[in-house]
């Protein structure tokens, strides 16, 4: 599936063995790639970044439609099952994917790039996160990106980090839609990350493609071939290994992280049971993703005591927080019949079709292999939906999308194939789903280790629906989305039902949910930032409570879900890390 594949420097765990680095950076994910280019812009800075996957650098691996498909057992990924949930008897338990390789999800996923409202930030700053305001994280936004479709003063043009807008329509279906969305008066936008914008709105989103059409992960921005040949003697790139513990020591003020334990991962070959040892001069920084930071947190002796306890691991910190709050957005599928050329089913069924797409991306960038899977994407905020889910707004600051209040939790996201994977199409079905997402869930999971080893995965709960303030927001959801359909309907696109709510009762509603939940793999939150005695993990500047010397940078440290695709967000957050590194170190 990954052809065409380019030299990369990266170095073997024997050549890095018992050196030390300025810093030790575990996990080259969405975050990690961001942090690892940021602090080796200075020549001067030795860095070492762990990566528990490979090096995945290919003519494929870049194709938008290729890439996105995460589904085949040789792709990049870890895939394992979550618990079953209490709140849904019966239903199969989620499975859980990220991506495993150097770029983590931002490799795999749906390229979209999204920083949210700025009434996200302004709302941690109102809860006490000093630094964290919509005008004090703006900066590190603009400074990543390159926007290639338009000029706005509130956007970057000179990052590494290459956006695009297609606004190609590939099906009749998505204009259906758009018209559909302006007849509940949900507007729709040119430009979503405008922090100018409305939060209610509907979009084609910002895609992390470059003017040649190749997906920009943030390997590919921040730590492509060209980069990293360019820094070898200070950039220290080893993938494929685990970390199995971090070395936390007694220290003038308490304990200080001082080094990192690790070995090859078990499906790689050779003797996972060696152990492989660095040191950090200055700081360790933990970007592994909101499941495997909290592990490494918890192996190394940080986390709730009574479950170290229960693995017998020694008790550096006792720090409930860690695993403790984990968030994703719940997704509800609704999913419509439609024409079976007007869905992607096309490709799988017209093997003549595929192949003159193919040849228009491979000459000219263009065509359905720029697919980004979600066409539309729709943000609505439930407070302001009338009777008609028609969007009712009661004056002009209900549409200010920097107050707190008005961050929407609702999306609904337009995809031209079936969203459900346990509905089989015939030959003559297309298929166009709705997929309905709560996007401020009140319900928190857990992560917990199920072994001391290191290459196994921890256990996770997602514990979705267990809180009852989420029921009405995600009733609420699925019916906009059902309203949405049949404005589609009254609009003349033909549309049939394939899965749907018997009726839209509470009662028929909240059993079509129970049924039909997914997983939107956005996971986050597992070591939040909040002061200690309110659960939290780390500090404003994403120090550990209670370590020195050691941070974390990625999705994990959102104080709660942002209402977005979290890659920006994860990657803004490595970016203000890596000022709070540099800070520190200067100021010593």
């Amino acid at each position: 599936m990954w052809p065409f594949s380019s030299g990369y420097p990266t170095r073997t765990p024997e050549s890095v063995a018992s050196q030390t680095f300025d810093y030790i950076v575990v996990g080259g994910g969405t975050a990690g790639c961001v942090l690892a280019s940021k602090l080796s812009e200075d020549p001067n800075v030795s860095v070492l970044l762990l990566e528990r996957g490979p090096v995945v650098d290919t003519w494929a691996s870049k194709v938008p439609l290729l890439s996105v498909d995460y589904r085949p057992p040789t792709a990049p990924k870890y895939g394992w099952l979550a618990a079953p949930l209490a709140a849904a008897v019966g239903t199969p338990p989620l499975e859980m994917i990220s991506g495993k390789l150097l770029g983590g999800t931002s490799k795999i996923n749906a390229f979209v790039y999204a920083r949210s409202v700025p009434g996200e930030y302004n709302a941690w700053a109102e809860a006490g996160r000093t630094g964290w305001s919509w005008e004090e994280v703006e900066p590190y936004f603009k400074g990543m990106e390159n926007v290639l479709s338009y000029k706005n003063p509130h956007r970057g043009d000179k990052g590494p980090w290459k956006l695009r807008k297609i606004d190609t329509v590939f099906f009749e279906n998505t204009p259906a839609v758009i018209k559909a969305t302006s007849a509940l008066d949900i507007p729709f936008l040119d430009e979503a990350n405008d922090p100018s914008a409305p939060s209610t709105f509907c979009n084609r989103a910002d895609l992390a493609l470059n003017e040649k059409g190749q997906r920009q992960s943030t390997f590919d921005a921040f730590l492509p071939p060209e980069v990293a040949w360019k820094r070898q003697k200070n950039l220290f790139v080893v993938p494929q290994v685990v970390v199995s513990k971090l070395d936390l020591q007694p220290s003038a003020n308490g304990t200080r992280a001082v080094g990192v334990y690790f070995q090859r991962d078990s499906i790689t070959g050779g003797s996972s049971a060696t152990q492989f040892y660095v040191s950090a001069r200055h700081e360790i920084v933990l970007c592994s993703g909101a499941i495997a930071s909290p592990q490494v947190l918890m192996l190394s002796g940080v986390g709730p005591a009574e479950h170290l306890r229960e693995h017998n691991i020694p008790v550096v910190k006792d720090l409930p927080g860690v695993g403790s709050e984990l968030q994703d957005h719940v997704g509800i599928p609704l999913i419509y019949r439609i024409p079976p050329d007007d869905s992607l089913y096309k490709l799988e069924r017209s093997p003549l079709f595929g192949l003159k797409e193919m040849l228009k991306y491979i000459f000219f960038g263009r065509g359905i292999f720029l697919f980004p899977n979600p066409q539309l994407f729709v943000f609505a905020q439930s407070q302001y939906l009338d009777q008609d889910f028609k969007t009712v707004l009661p004056d002009a600051s209900a549409s200010n999308a920097h107050l707190a209040s008005n961050v929407p939790d609702i999306e609904i996201m337009h995809i031209p194939y079936c969203a459900w994977e346990f509905r089989k199409l015939k030959d003559d079905e297309g298929a166009m789903s709705f997929f309905c997402v709560l996007l401020k869930p009140h319900s928190r999971g857990t992560v917990r280790l199920t072994s001391v080893d290191p290459c196994s995965r921890p256990a996770c709960d997602l514990n979705f629906l267990s809180d009852a303030r989420d029921w009405p927001t995600l009733r609420k959801a699925v019916r906009l989305g059902l309203a949405l359909g049949r404005k589609v309907e009254e609009g003349g696109y033909p549309l049939g039902n394939m899965l749907q709510p018997e009726d839209e009762s509470d009662a028929g509603i909240d059993a079509f949910v129970r049924k039909s939940v997914r997983t939107t793999y956005h996971y986050s939150s597992t070591c939040r930032m909040a002061p200690e005695a309110e659960g939290g993990v780390v500090d404003d500047e994403l120090r550990v409570h209670g370590i020195e010397g050691l941070r974390i940078a990625d999705a994990s440290i959102f104080p709660t879900i942002p209402a977005t695709h979290l890659q920006a967000p994860a990657a803004m957050v490595a970016a203000r890390c890596a000022d709070f590194l540099k800070n520190a170190r200067f100021s010593k």
